[in-house]
Formats: structure tokens, C-alpha cells, sequence
């Protein structure tokens, strides 16, 4: 279903897919599979002008927790919402 409504995303918009991965085993942040947060760059890929994924591990990489007092995603959001680490680059270029 998301793949099909993909064109109502907007094609200039820019992504920055951050996911969490606890390290225990899971691959997951405890409640969202890494497969599942990753298939997101599946269904967009082509269709925006930025695609980026950030991968959080270790214990403050639950999911309600990775916002709170993870200095690795503050720096990388700051970053991405500040431009420092936009690159022009193809849609369909993931990014690690």
C-alpha cells in the first residue's frame, strides 16, 4: 500500500530515516524490525531528491528513547536539518 501511494509524497522532499538497533539480537529498536525501517528507502527510492538512513545502536537506541539524550542522532538531525551533510546526489543513492 505505501509503495502504491508513494507519488503523493513529494519528489523534492528530503529523508532522513533514522532507526535503532538495540545490538541484543532483535535487529530491531524493540518494537520496528531494522528490515521494516529500512524498507522505507525501498518505496521512496527514486522518487525524492535526498534519501539518507542513520542507524542508532545500543541501549539508547529503544525506539520512544532515540530522541532523548542521544547525542549521536541530535548531531546527525542538527546536521540534516542544518544542510551541513546535504550532498547533491541521485535519489537512488542510499546512503549509510
Amino acid at each position: 500500500m505505501l509503495y502504491r501511494l508513494k507519488r503523493n509524497f513529494p519528489k523534492q522532499a528530503r529523508v532522513l530515516n533514522i532507526y535503532g538497533n538495540l545490538g541484543d539480537g532483535s535487529n530491531s529498536d524493540g518494537v520496528v524490525t531494522n528490515a521494516s525501517a529500512l524498507s522505507l528507502g525501498y518505496v521512496l527510492r527514486d522518487h525524492v531528491s535526498f534519501y539518507q538512513t542513520f542507524e542508532a545502536f545500543g541501549p539508547k537506541a529503544q525506539h520512544s528513547a532515540l530522541h532523548n539524550n542521544n547525542m549521536a542522532v541530535n548531531k546527525i538531525l542538527t546536521e540534516f536539518l542544518w544542510d551541513k551533510n546535504y550532498r547533491d546526489s541521485s535519489a537512488s543513492e542510499l546512503m549509510q
